[in-house]
């Protein structure tokens, strides 16, 4: 039986805690994603510049922003023919399809992703950030809340191999005794709700709706700790491109982002439209649920915003956010090496697109 699209979302996070924790990614060998016609998506429509997009995950309410550029038209407006490379359990990551010549932009699920695929010897640029910080974290419930990495000693933590050593991480940099027990577990928070352990691993725009559908209520009944808030942040969902396709259609790249940030912009404004497209059309035969996905739209939107993105637009990355407290957290969880940010990251890209304003 084929996996139904709550699995599907599971075993992402167990995908990206790895690369998270390990640095992982597939090399250039991989075989080219899967086309278009097996996501859902339609096949675009004739006329103006193909585009291939390579996503890092199926094509749910994730990609939201896209979505509505494409449904609005903001991308035939730019003269593009945009596709959209349906990712998942099943298909290569985006890097991997990416650096195999079988798409032009790729937005891998994790900046570790990105990471791996540089250090294996590709020649990527990253030129924007879906989320400004990953989603991952910690759920606990009242009756013992971990809100800092200290509620994290001496604690049992339930989650997907391949976490710890961003659980390590948090306590590392919080300077306390790295010391817990580990038990890992599914993709379901039900072994915290059995009492099986004190915290578990999430993705904040995931389990926690598991939790709100089950009558109880964030901020009183359970708590969610992300990443950032234990000193872990990271870009997540970059879009990148090899140096030397950017350096030819880079004009091209500028009207793909302009038509994209529209959507997102769009998006933040009426998450309830997004989530509909993703259910009856882009995703339409994933059997995605429309009240998951509005509240998934719904708690995703906090992570495209940050300082930078308020004054710049979104989608921006600050070299020295990254160069400075990210790779600092990545050190700390044993990432390695970590390249050059002046090397792999053009700020320029959403310079040209802003041109000195904060939205498009």
């Amino acid at each position: 039986m084929p996996d139904s699209p709550a699995a599907w979302s599971r075993r992402r996070l167990l995908r990206t805690a790895g690369l998270a924790g390990l640095g992982l990614a597939a090399g250039p060998s991989l075989l080219a994603a899967c086309g278009g016609a097996e996501s859902g998506a339609p096949a675009p429509a004739a006329g103006g510049t193909h585009l291939r997009v390579a996503l890092g995950w199926i094509t749910n309410v994730e990609f939201a922003g896209y979505w509505v550029a494409q449904d609005r038209g903001y991308y035939q407006q730019e003269g593009l023919q945009v596709e959209f490379l349906p990712g998942g359990p099943n298909a290569p990551t985006a890097t991997a399809t990416l650096a195999s010549g079988g798409a032009d932009i790729g937005i891998p699920v994790a900046l570790q992703e990105f990471i791996s695929a540089v250090n294996s010897g590709n020649d990527f640029v990253t030129y924007a950030s879906q989320f400004q910080n990953t989603p991952a974290g910690f759920l606990s419930l009242a009756k013992k809340p971990v809100r800092a990495a200290a509620d994290l000693v001496d604690a049992t933590v339930l989650g997907q191999q391949g976490v710890q050593p961003y659980v390590e991480a948090a306590m590392k940099l919080a300077k306390v005794p790295v010391r817990y027990k580990f038990i890992p577990v599914g993709y379901d928070p039900s072994p915290l709700l059995d009492g099986q352990g004190d915290v578990y691993t999430c993705f904040a725009t995931n389990q926690p709706i598991t939790l709100e559908q089950r009558g109880l209520k964030p901020g009183t009944d359970f708590f969610v700790t992300t990443y950032e808030q234990l000193g872990l942040a990271q870009y997540t969902s970059l879009l990148c491109s090899s140096r030397s396709w950017l350096a030819a259609n880079r004009g091209t790249v500028v009207k793909f982002m302009r038509a994209s940030i529209r959507g997102w912009q769009d998006n933040a404004a009426d998450p309830s439209g997004a989530a509909k497209l993703a259910v009856d059309k882009y995703g339409a035969d994933l059997g995605l649920d429309l009240a998951q996905q509005t509240r998934e739209n719904q708690l995703q939107i906090a992570f495209t915003q940050s300082p930078t993105t308020q004054s710049s637009g979104l989608m921006r990355i600050d070299p020295k956010r990254l160069s400075g407290p990210m790779y600092t957290a990545f050190a700390a969880a044993g990432v390695s090496p970590l390249p050059d940010v002046a090397k792999v990251v053009d700020t320029t890209v959403l310079d040209e697109v802003f041109q000195g304003k904060a939205t498009v």
